[in-house]
């Protein structure tokens, strides 16, 4: 009798030591639900909100409420096509990145609609809400990014909040 008491406390002794190899190796396991950040998205987009940005200075510098012309600004949306489209790929071709690739094309599709309204007559007056609108998505993408080199979980919500506004140098009057 007694050498079956042992027995049944060694195996209970070993249930016990696997349950918590087990839960040990669990709790150390980290579950990533996005890709990992990716510097290169990080520059690109980086680098296309400062192209963006001297686009819109460029094109707003017209004297009075004309149109901004479009002659002229054809490379510009083509650039631009080909390095969301690159950025893009490079999302895509990464695993649980679908996020990132779903604010690339919102992105692509702002600079088609851009380019559209450019086209049609773009009023300079339009330019600062397309700017602001424009910087939001830039924001989104690299406050994701960012939060993935932190290892932080994204919080899409606040990622796509609007963009702070730029101090003005005029003193707040209009």
């Amino acid at each position: 009798m007694r050498n079956h008491s042992w027995s049944v406390r060694i195996d209970v002794a070993r249930i016990w030591l696997v349950a918590i190899a087990i839960g040990l190796l669990v709790g150390c396991t980290t579950i990533r639900l996005v890709g990992d950040y990716d510097k290169e998205i990080d520059d690109g987009v980086t680098a296309l909100q400062r192209k963006t940005e001297t686009h819109l200075i460029k094109i707003s510098a017209v004297p009075g409420p004309g149109a901004a012309p479009y002659k002229g600004t054809e490379n510009f949306y083509q650039v631009t096509k080909v390095e969301v489209s690159s950025l893009r790929v490079r999302a895509d071709s990464t695993s649980r990145n679908s996020l990132t690739v779903r604010m690339l094309d919102r992105l692509q599709n702002n600079y088609e609609r851009l380019e559209r309204m450019h086209k049609e007559g773009l009023k300079v007056a339009e330019i600062p809400d397309l700017r602001g609108a424009l910087n939001s998505q830039f924001m989104a993408i690299l406050t994701f990014e960012l939060a993935k080199r932190r290892g932080d979980t994204p919080d899409e919500a606040k990622a796509l909040l609007p963009a702070t506004k730029p101090a003005r140098d005029d003193g707040g009057k209009k």
